[in-house]
């Protein structure tokens, strides 16, 4: 999304784009008969190569258009200074940076603008040499740079101007060749005025070649010394507002001892910030080495908490199992007791004694239950089943 947000205005900035809206919205109108005047018709719509003299001298008037409304408004926003004024007795080297960051606050389309690229440009200069003794020299390149930047903007339409009268020619070649094909030696009074008016349509290709070069080359002009006047005012900002904004060393040994003694100072200062940068690292580091302790301690914590309390209940749960292992050796107990007890009985022929031992048996068994688990277990017995019985 962000690539198609920069790429839509080079696409609006296009010569191309404007160029051909241009040269098909004049087709629309003179083929739809809006256009009437004869004079415009004989020279746009006789002939294929009219048409494609006239699409390249629209695409290159819209090139010079673009061009003169891009500079016009550098022109206009050129004319405040973007730099605040400089202190008494100039600035380190090092307050490039903070300008160069002020810079980078302005508006995207502004930064674009000559002036503000050769701020940028001089200013960088300066903060990558930690001095600004050779500015004067790298001002002077860079407006060189401008310049060869320029004149390189108008390539498109030094083609157009190029190539139009090079069609036109072609235009009439192409005309004349076929005028001579419609010439018949036999019938030369007929023919004859077919070929004049072929030969008519070929030279207004070359004709309206040549107006539309001249055109295109008057407007190349008007635009390129209009960013020349652009340029120079360029030249001038940029001396005032870098030129003696920073300190100068003379050329002694003091000079260059004071020279010496800012590079170092200039040195140590990216140092203590390299050193401050890393100290503040280390400790957001230490800050999250703690934090993550603390919370694994926590968590110990409460693994051990957890753990204390399953070791209780499982010692709760074993000593349980035991009474109920005690308990079921009782039981076993009384039921032997009372399978002897009921052979007894059962060979004694006392069945109501048989019934309230059977019951006070089950009454002990109960009893014994509730001390071990709290839960009264019914208990089947079943008397052991006998050969003989008692006569």
């Amino acid at each position: 999304m962000k690539d198609y947000q920069q790429r839509s205005p080079s696409i609006l900035r296009s010569p191309i784009l404007w160029g051909g809206l241009a040269y098909a919205g004049f087709h629309f109108l003179w083929s739809r008969g809006i256009i009437t005047s004869p004079f415009i018709l004989r020279y746009v719509a006789q002939h294929p190569v009219e048409y494609v003299e006239t699409a390249m001298f629209f695409l290159g008037v819209a090139a010079l258009v673009l061009k003169a409304l891009d500079l016009r408004a550098q022109k206009v926003t050129s004319a405040e200074p973007l730099l605040p004024k400089p202190m008494a007795g100039g600035a380190p080297a090092t307050e490039a940076a903070a300008l160069l960051r002020l810079l980078d606050r302005l508006p995207a389309w502004r930064q674009t603008h000559i002036h503000a690229g050769r701020l940028r440009k001089g200013l960088l200069h300066v903060h990558r040499a930690c001095s600004a003794e050779k500015l004067d020299d790298e001002l002077k390149y860079l407006a060189d740079e401008d310049a060869e930047r320029a004149h390189a903007s108008y390539g498109l339409v030094r083609l157009i101007i190029w190539a139009i009268p090079i069609l036109g020619f072609l235009g009439t070649v192409i005309g004349i060749a076929l005028a001579m094909g419609k010439l018949s030696p036999q019938a030369l009074d007929t023919s004859l005025p077919e070929v004049m008016a072929s030969l008519t349509i070929a030279f207004d290709t070359t004709a309206l070649a040549l107006a539309l070069s001249i055109v295109l080359f008057f407007g190349q002009f008007a635009v390129d010394r209009y960013e020349q006047g652009l340029l120079e005012h360029v030249n001038e900002l940029a001396a005032e507002e870098l030129l003696g904004r920073f300190e100068r060393m003379p050329d002694t040994p003091e000079g260059e001892l004071a020279a010496v003694r800012q590079s170092l100072r200039a040195i140590l200062q990216s140092h203590e910030q390299s050193v401050t940068h890393q100290m503040e690292a280390w400790q957001t580091s230490l800050r999250t080495v703690t934090e993550q302790w603390s919370d694994i301690q926590e968590a110990l914590r409460e693994s051990s908490l957890s753990a204390t309390a399953l070791q209780q209940g499982m010692a709760r749960q074993a000593e349980t199992l035991n009474r109920a292992i005690a308990a079921a050796g009782d039981i076993a107990n009384l039921e032997t007791q009372l399978n002897r007890n009921l052979g007894a009985l059962a060979g004694a022929k006392n069945f109501e004694q048989t019934v309230m031992s059977l019951a006070a048996a089950i009454h002990l068994l109960n009893a014994r239950l509730g001390d071990s688990s709290g839960v009264a277990v019914p208990i089947t017995l079943q008397p052991q089943q006998r050969k003989g019985h008692a006569a």
